[in-house]
């Protein structure tokens, strides 16, 4: 019995129209594209991209207190930061923050330990545009770590 209904499914092509009626059922979904350079992708809400510092939103100043436990935490020794503290004032004034992009592997640690509050000093960002053509390109310099800083589009 079993030969029989075997031989009937071969001769009628039953796993083929299973396929094709599997086919058709998807086909009227609209297509899942991007126009890449006019439209973004949007990301997930967890993405992380590279790291940005944040600044105070009402004034404008500077948020990172020169802890340096981002630059303690990161396991590939990406985060080099200074600072200096000026006469009569508690907190440090960041001097210089660098950031080797070209090593990271995106673990979001150095984001997660910074105590800076309400506001965090550190966030991994949207921004997932990060080709370059040179290695000096990959080494960010705290003027251009800012949240906020234009995206600039992949061009040769």
């Amino acid at each position: 019995m079993r030969t029989l209904v075997r031989l009937i499914k071969t001769v009628l092509l039953a796993d083929l129209w299973k396929g094709m009626f599997l086919t058709l059922k998807y086909t009227p979904q609209a297509a899942f594209t991007f126009q890449y350079p006019a439209e973004r992708r949007p990301t997930a809400p967890r993405f992380r991209g590279v790291l940005r510092l944040q600044t105070e939103p009402a004034t404008g100043a500077q948020t990172c207190i020169v802890c340096d436990q981002c630059a303690k935490v990161c396991p590939d020794d990406l985060i080099a930061l200074g600072g200096h503290r000026e006469p009569g004032q508690k907190i440090k004034v960041l001097d210089y923050f660098d950031f080797n992009l070209s090593r990271c592997s995106f673990c979001g640690l150095c984001a997660e330990v910074c105590p800076t509050r309400p506001i965090k000093a550190l966030i991994m960002s949207e921004d997932y545009e990060l080709g370059t053509y040179s290695r000096e390109a990959q080494i960010l310099r705290v003027d251009e770590m800012y949240d906020g800083v234009p995206i600039e589009l992949y061009t040769r």
